[in-house]
This record gives structure tokens, C-alpha cells and sequence, in this order.
């Protein structure tokens, strides 16, 4: 293949094709053979002829003396060069020397011509690369520039360490020095064609390039920004000599990071780069070498890098992880490194200069305002509301805004409200609780609990307190240090009363989104685990408001052991540290718990409300059965709704799950619902519990249970 010529470094080759041609010469001079007996199994000197005269012409090199040659190859060295090499070896701060190299090692990704030439020189037809023995010969002779040649190529040297070559052992021969190929990094063969680097191609899986999305989402006036800017551009002047810091930016979503990311570089007119170190390693490759290649894809750009997932290298005893030791000896400018709050992360950077940037939401006041600002069509009630359920910074607020428009017109709607600006901030957060955590879905309201009227007043106070909480915390200062401002409900009662179902009512009268969360994906046997997930979990819920419900709260909130072996001891720290992060939360928990009694006295004085679940009296109980069969179901006039609750104790989980099964039997014999099916239903529930079907129980309807 052959570079575009307008990208064609012809003057580079010149001087490449004039080294060539007089170590040609000297070697016929040295080296008087006549081969044509293996003519077939090596390159004549006629071959070579050739292709040195094509290349020049008009020339009569044969004639030209060796030294004229080397002063014409130094000579073109300085003529018109190409802009992309020019950055390349500006980029890597490259010697003349490790320019020669790097040309040597590309010529024959440029020129195909190259590899019948290196296969001549190497006096073998195989190896069409360029070897060090073949380096030294064509750069000089003296010993000390040979030995100059050796250390471009060592392992430490910079050629190596940043990926700009690779060595290649000679197949079938005993490795040396001497016979060691070198070869070009593919991506730098692409980007002097002007292709696109492997960096911009999503399919890889490893960098993400920059959305031009993200770069709006900040205001052009953000004081942040510009400070930033001034840093990073400063940087490396007279101003500010020494080498540029890694710029740590602690944030609860990666939304947050890139739109950062995204903003600073359009302020420093440079591509950006995400590469996810997590990816790296799920993706089972080496991951030295794949987080050196990307990182020498997005260095050959000029691109700000931003490294997602350092915090996975940080299981290292907080040593300097290796992975990252080489990327931060190199002069990268901007390198941020994303974390998540409260991460260790100056263990990841060893002593490379750092600065430390939380993106924590602004105070709520400034959040009210960022919103009329953004929304100036919005009503200072509705700003406020925002501003309450959703703890978002002002580049996720301005993406809210800008969403709600795109789903105005998207739905053909007249304007943007307050609903469609609560649905499009509830889109920018709807994964981030989805690993650890599922939504529940309610459109229940208050009408569809049946409980005592007293627990019913009591939930509508809760729900009360959760909307006018800003009011009395901000506005009315009761926001005392240290508390986080948030709601903690307990729920308890037997399985089957309604916990759940309440605090979805309470969620979607509310317009809060639920999720419940999955323990079993929370608790893990790796210390330090566990604690992770629990700041993943509230992190994501302060920063979108969600209600978390932990159900069957006894296995996480239960009490602390004695301490007997090492097992109880971090047990124990566990719970602790659950509880520091719901002391800290400032949105809102419901714990459900089928026995208040295992619940841990310290969490129990943290609650806010603590509401007991009663089992349904008859009367509450005739109701739920009745509630149980929609509209639309077709039921039979015999149904004894009064004698199912009066004789049987059952709570409304328990009396769903009957109403249900009774369904399916009648669907089945293709019937209407009747009450031999929910006898039948019945009497498999209570068998599912460990109890018998007894004439007693079931009085006159026992025979139904023989149909």
C-alpha cells in the first residue's frame, strides 16, 4: 500500500533511500560474489538497481561517492517535512535519532519497495524488516553511535515505552541483539494515512470518543470551566513549568465525569478519550498492553484522557498500581482520572502532582436557581420541587432541560412543564441504581389500601413530611450539622400486610420512583465489597432522589453479635457502616421487616416513623377479597366473600395469591370464577403453609374440594 500523497513524507523517504543506497554500495564493495547460481533464492543486484533508479530517475547514483551521499541525506532531512509527522515527533519529544528509527521501522508500511530493499540488506529474503544490525549500518559506523542505536531500541527506552515500536524475534534463528526486527505501532501507520485511530472506533470497546452532547452541558460561563481551562492551558509555559497534575474528578455518575470531560476539552480545542480500565479487564486481554496501546492512540491526537474505573486497581495493599505507573511518567496533558466519591484514589497516582475536584450538586438554594435559570418558563414552586427531588449539578440539570425539550417535541406537546422536566431528569438516572437494585412499578393509590384508619392518617402524614421537607429543612432551618436531611421509615409487620404495596402508594403519590434492593447482589463474602455496594446504592438515590426499599431489612439491619471469630467481627463492621450511610442519606429509606424485635436498637432510634403492620380484622378482610377481582373478571353469584373472610385469617399477600390461582382454575375449565375454585385455590395455599384442609375449616363448602 502506498500514503496518500498529500501526506506522503517525501522527504523523509528521500533521505531513507540515500542511507540505503550507500550501504548498498559498501556492501559491493566490500563483498565481491557472484550468486547467480541461487538465482530464485535471493535478491540480485539488478533488482536492487531498480528499484533505487526508480526512485531517483534522473539521478546517476551509481557515480555519486558515499560521503556526497550521506550530506545530501542529512540535507533532505531538512526540507519540507509532513505536518503529521512534525506532530507525531513533537508529541513524543523524539531525538533526530529516534526519528531516523521510527522512519526505518515505517518505510515499508509507506512504500512496499522498502521490504525488497531490507530483505537485500539483511542478506535474507525473509526478513523484509528492519533489524538493529540494519539500523546501526545504515545511521553510521562509528561504535558510539551504534551503541546509540542499541539504547533508542532497549526496553526502557523511550521508542518502547511509549508503544511508538515493537521488536520482533526472528522466526526459526537464536534471538540477539543484533538480529532483533523492530516494527511500527499499527495505529501510528493509520494516523500518518490520515485513517481513524483504533481509539475512535466504538466497536473495541475500550475508548469511547467524544460526544459533541456532552460539551453543551455546561453553561459557557461556568466559573469552574474557565478556571480549568487556564489551569491546563498555563500549563508547561514560564507560567507554570512543572509537569501538568492529574486532575481527579469524584462524581456520582459518569454522566457528571464526561460532561466535564466533554466541556474542557471544547474549551481546550481537543478530542477527548474515555478509557474504562473496568472494560479492559472484563475483556480479558492483557491489560498493560491494551491501556498502553489506548493510550497511544489518544496521545498520537493530542486528546484530554479520561480513565474510568482506576478504582478497580485499587485492591493492591494502596500501592501505586502498575497499570498506571508508565501512563503517569509521561507528560499527558490533561490526564483526569474519574473516581467515585470517597475513593481512595491517591494510592492509584504515588506521587504525580494531583488536584482533587468533587462534583457534589449544589446547595439547594443555587439549585432552585440553576433550574429557573435553565427554565425560566417554570413556576418558583415547581423549581423548588425539582430542585428537592432531584440533588442534580448544574451540567445534569441543563441535560434535564434539554431532554424535556427533545421529548416536547417528540410527544407534540404545546410547552415544557414541570412533569416532562421530572420525566426527562428521571431518564438521566434510570440505570444507575439498575445492577444493585429493581424498580417497582405502582399506580396503586391511597383507595387501594385497606388498612385501620389510624395506620392510614399516619402514612398520609409521612407522605406529608417527604413533600414539604425542603420547606422545614432549608426554608425553616431545622437542617441541623451532621444530619443529611433525609426520611427513614421502618415498616414492620407479617409478611403479606402491605408494606410493599404502601410504599409504592406513597412513591407514586409522590412522583418518586421505588426500588427495591436486591440483597443478595448487595452482601458479598469479599471484604469491602459490601461496603462498595452500599455507597453505589445511596450515592445514585441522593443524586436522584429514589425512595430505596430494603425489604426483609432483618438480614441487613438486624443486630450486632458477639464477636467470636473474624467472620463476626467484620459483620459487625458492616452494620456500622450501613449505618453511617443512612445517617448520611439525604433522601428517602423504608425498611420492611417482618419481626421489629431483630431489628438493631440503633438503626430503630434513627427512624423517623416506625409503623406497624396490624393482620386485616374480618370486616378489612371481606374487602380485600372483594377488591381482589377486577371489573372485568366474570365471577359466579355464589361466591361467599363474607364467609372467606370470617373464617379464614389471612393477609392480603396471602389472599392475592388465592384470588390469583382461583383465576387460573376457572380459565382453565373455561368458567366463570365460582367458589369451588377458590375453596380449591384455598386449600392449596393453606397445604403451601403446612396445614391440613379440614371439614372444620371449610364447614358446608369442604365437599367443593372433591370437584
Amino acid at each position: 500500500m502506498t500514503l496518500a500523497p498529500a501526506l506522503y513524507p517525501t522527504t523523509l523517504l528521500a533521505r531513507l533511500d540515500r542511507l540505503i543506497e550507500r550501504e548498498v554500495l559498501r556492501l559491493r564493495a566490500r563483498y565481491q560474489l557472484s550468486l547467480d547460481e541461487f538465482r530464485g533464492l535471493y535478491i540480485s543486484d539488478a533488482q536492487i538497481d531498480e528499484v533505487i533508479a526508480q526512485a531517483y530517475a534522473n539521478a546517476d547514483l551509481t557515480d555519486t561517492r558515499l560521503a556526497d551521499l550521506y550530506t545530501d541525506a542529512t540535507a533532505d532531512s531538512r526540507g519540507e517535512r509532513d505536518p503529521r509527522w512534525e506532530h507525531m515527533c513533537r508529541v513524543f519529544q523524539l531525538s533526530t535519532l529516534e526519528e531516523d528509527l521510527v522512519l526505518i521501522a515505517l518505510a515499508p508500511e509507506l512504500d512496499l519497495k522498502y521490504e525488497t530493499l531490507y530483505a537485500y540488506l539483511n542478506n535474507d529474503v525473509t526478513r523484509k524488516w528492519p533489524t538493529t544490525d540494519l539500523a546501526r549500518r545504515l545511521l553510521g559506523d562509528a561504535a558510539c553511535y551504534a551503541s546509540d542505536v542499541d539504547a533508542a531500541l532497549a526496553p526502557a527506552a523511550r521508542l518502547r515505552t511509549a508503544g511508538i515500536v515493537h521488536m520482533i524475534d526472528p522466526p526459526g534463528m537464536r534471538p540477539s541483539l543484533l538480529n532483533a526486527g523492530f516494527a511500527p505501532n499499527i495505529a501510528l501507520v493509520r494516523y500518518l494515512f490520515g485513517a481513524a485511530s483504533a481509539s475512535s472506533q466504538q466497536s473495541q470497546g475500550h475508548t469511547s470518543p467524544s460526544d459533541p452532547a456532552h460539551a453543551g452541558d455546561a453553561s459557557p460561563d461556568d466559573p469552574l470551566l474557565q478556571r480549568l481551562t487556564e489551569l491546563f492551558s498555563s500549563t508547561g509555559t514560564s507560567e507554570a513549568p512543572d509537569e501538568p497534575p492529574v486532575l481527579v474528578i469524584q462524581a456520582a455518575t459518569r454522566y457528571e465525569r464526561e460532561a466535564l470531560a466533554a466541556a474542557l476539552a471544547q474549551r481546550l480545542a481537543l478530542p477527548w478519550r474515555s478509557i474504562d480500565i473496568s472494560a479492559l479487564r472484563r475483556d480479558g486481554r492483557p491489560l498493560q498492553a491494551t491501556l498502553e496501546q489506548s493510550v497511544f492512540e489518544c496521545r498520537l491526537e493530542t486528546a484530554l484522557i479520561l480513565i474510568e474505573g482506576a478504582e478497580t486497581l485499587a485492591e493492591r495493599d494502596g500501592q501505586l498500581a502498575p497499570e498506571l505507573a508508565g501512563l503517569l511518567d509521561l507528560p499527558i496533558a490533561p490526564l483526569l482520572l474519574a473516581a467515585q466519591p470517597h475513593t481512595p484514589w491517591r494510592s492509584l497516582l504515588g506521587q504525580r502532582r494531583a488536584l482533587s475536584l468533587s462534583l457534589g450538586s449544589p446547595p439547594f438554594a443555587m439549585r432552585v436557581a440553576l433550574w429557573k435559570k435553565a427554565a425560566p418558563t417554570i413556576s418558583a414552586q415547581d423549581c423548588a420541587v425539582l430542585a428537592e427531588r432531584f440533588a442534580f449539578s448544574a451540567r445534569q440539570i441543563h441535560a434535564a432541560v434539554a431532554d424535556a425539550r427533545d421529548l416536547r417535541i417528540l410527544h407534540g406537546l404545546p410547552a415544557v412543564d414541570a412533569k416532562l422536566l421530572r420525566s426527562a431528569a428521571r431518564q438521566q438516572m434510570q440505570n444507575h441504581l439498575g445492577a444493585l437494585a429493581s424498580k417497582v412499578e405502582c399506580k396503586l393509590g391511597w383507595d387501594d389500601l385497606v388498612l385501620p384508619e389510624e395506620i392510614l392518617q399516619r402514612l398520609r402524614e409521612i407522605a406529608a413530611a417527604i413533600r414539604y421537607r425542603h420547606r422545614v429543612y432549608h426554608e425553616w432551618g431545622f437542617l441541623s450539622g451532621g444530619m443529611g436531611g433525609g426520611m427513614k421509615i421502618l415498616f414492620a409487620g407479617a409478611s403479606g400486610t402491605g408494606k410493599t404495596m404502601t410504599a409504592g402508594v406513597i412513591a407514586h403519590e409522590l412522583d418518586l420512583d421505588l426500588y427495591r434492593i436486591d440483597l443478595s447482589g448487595v452482601v458479598s463474602k469479599y471484604i469491602g465489597d459490601t461496603e462498595k455496594n452500599l455507597d453505589r446504592i445511596f450515592t445514585a438515590a441522593s443524586t436522584h432522589n429514589a425512595v430505596l426499599f430494603f425489604d426483609e431489612a432483618d438480614a441487613m439491619f438486624g443486630k450486632r453479635s458477639e464477636v467470636k471469630d473474624a467472620h463476626d467481627r467484620y459483620a459487625n463492621i458492616e452494620v456500622a457502616y450501613l449505618l453511617q450511610k443512612l445517617e448520611e442519606h439525604a433522601g428517602i429509606v423504608v425498611l420492611a421487616s417482618n419481626f421489629k424485635r431483630n431489628i438493631d436498637e440503633a438503626f430503630a432510634r434513627r427512624m423517623h416513623y416506625v409503623v406497624d403492620f396490624p393482620k386485616p380484622d374480618a370486616q378489612q378482610r371481606e374487602r380485600l377479597w372483594r377488591r381482589m377481582f377486577p371489573a372485568q373478571a366474570p365471577l359466579e353469584r355464589d361466591i361467599d366473600f363474607a364467609f372467606l373472610a370470617r373464617q379464614f385469617e389471612l393477609p392480603g399477600g396471602d389472599i392475592r395469591t388465592i384470588s390469583l390461582d382461583a383465576a387460573f382454575l376457572a380459565a382453565q375449565e373455561q368458567a366463570a370464577i365460582g367458589m369451588s375454585h377458590l375453596v380449591r385455590a384455598l386449600a392449596r395455599q393453606l397445604a403451601k403453609q403446612g396445614s391440613t384442609p379440614s371439614p372444620t375449616d371449610f364447614k358446608h363448602y369442604h365437599p367443593l374440594l372433591r370437584h
